[in-house]
C-alpha cells in the first residue's frame, strides 16, 4: 500500500496535535491538581454516600420486573400505552422505572426487556428516549425541598418532566404498528445471584461517571467565576452539580432558577447519557436516544 506525501503530511501533522494535546492536557492537570481532586472527592462521596445506596437496590428491583412484570393484554391500561407510544405494553414496566426509580435504571429496564426478546430492536430504540429521566425523590425531595426549600416547587418540577418525557415519546411514536401478543406470555427465570453482581458492576460504572465529570467540574471552576454561566455548562456535564449550583443562584429571578432547573433535569448531562449508552444493545441505534 502507497501514501500520498500530503495524505503522510496530514498523518504527521494529526500525530503532532495529539502528542502536544496529551502534552497540554497532563500539565493542565498537574497545575489544577488541587481543584480537580476537590472535585473528584466531592464526586466519590456524593457516589458512595447518596448513588450507589439509592440506586443498588433498584438495579436489583429492575431486574425483577423485566421477568415477572406482566401486564393483561386486552386491558386498558396496555391498550392506551400502545395507543400513545405504539410500543408494546410491556415496555410500560421501563417507562414507570425511568419516573420513579431514575436514571439510568429505565435504559437498563428496557435493554433488559431487549434481551429477554420482550420488545423489538425499534421499540428499544424508541423508549429508551423517554425513559431516562431523573427519579421522583431526588426532583421532589432532592430539589424541591433541599434547593428551593418548597416541595410544591419539585412537584411542578416533576409533573413538567412528565409531560415532557409523554410527549417526546408521541412525538417519535410508531405508525400503523402490528402487536405481536405472544411477546406478552414470555416469561424468565429471576437469578438473584446474577443480578446481585450485575448490581454492583453497574453501580461502580455509574458512579466512575459521576466521579470524572465531577473533577472536569472542579477544573472548570478554576477558569469559571460566573455562577451563573457555570451552572449552564454543568447543566450540560452534570446534572447533580448544576442543580447544587443553582441554589447559588439567589441573585436572579426564582422563575429563571427554574427554567435554569427544568432544563438542566431535562437534558440531564453528558454524563447520565454515558451512563445509558453503556446499557445499550451492540446492534442498538443511539441516534434516536439522542
Amino acid at each position: 500500500m502507497t501514501f500520498k506525501p500530503s495524505t503522510l503530511k496530514k498523518k504527521s501533522y494529526y500525530d503532532t496535535f495529539s502528542s502536544l494535546f496529551c502534552l497540554g492536557l497532563a500539565a493542565l492537570m498537574i497545575l489544577l491538581g488541587d481543584n480537580i481532586k476537590k472535585g473528584v472527592i466531592s464526586g466519590l462521596s456524593f457516589s458512595f454516600l447518596a448513588l450507589i445506596p439509592t440506586l443498588f437496590p433498584f438495579f436489583i428491583l429492575s431486574d425483577l420486573w423485566s421477568s415477572y412484570f406482566k401486564i393483561k393484554e386486552d386491558g386498558i391500561v396496555g391498550r392506551v400505552f400502545e395507543k400513545i407510544f405504539g410500543i408494546n405494553a410491556i415496555a410500560l414496566s421501563s417507562f414507570v422505572s425511568g419516573l420513579i426509580c431514575g436514571f439510568p435504571i429505565g435504559v437498563k429496564s428496557a435493554s433488559n426487556l431487549y434481551y429477554l426478546k420482550k420488545i423489538t430492536k425499534e421499540e428499544f430504540e424508541l423508549l429508551s428516549g423517554f425513559v431516562n429521566n431523573p427519579s421522583a425523590a431526588f426532583i421532589i425531595s432532592g430539589v424541591g425541598v433541599g434547593i428551593f426549600d418548597d416541595i410544591k416547587l419539585g412537584l411542578l418540577l416533576y409533573v413538567s418532566l412528565i409531560l415532557s418525557s409523554v410527549a417526546v415519546g408521541i412525538f417519535f411514536r410508531k405508525r400503523n404498528t402490528e402487536r405481536e401478543k405472544s411477546r406478552f406470555l414470555s416469561e424468565q427465570s429471576f437469578n438473584l445471584v446474577d443480578s446481585i453482581k450485575n448490581a454492583g458492576m453497574t453501580s461502580i460504572s455509574v458512579a466512575s461517571y459521576i466521579v470524572f465529570f465531577s473533577g472536569v467540574m472542579g477544573a472548570m471552576d478554576f477558569f469559571i467565576k460566573n455562577k451563573a454561566l457555570l451552572c449552564f455548562i454543568s447543566a450540560l456535564l452534570e446534572v447533580g452539580s448544576a442543580t447544587r449550583l443553582v441554589g447559588d443562584l439567589t441573585d436572579i429571578d426564582m422563575r429563571l432558577r427554574l427554567a435554569i432547573t427544568a432544563f438542566a433535569l431535562g437534558f440531564s448531562g453528558l454524563s447520565v447519557h454515558l451512563q445509558a449508552l453503556s446499557f445499550f444493545p451492540a446492534d442498538a441505534s443511539i441516534r434516536k436516544y439522542f
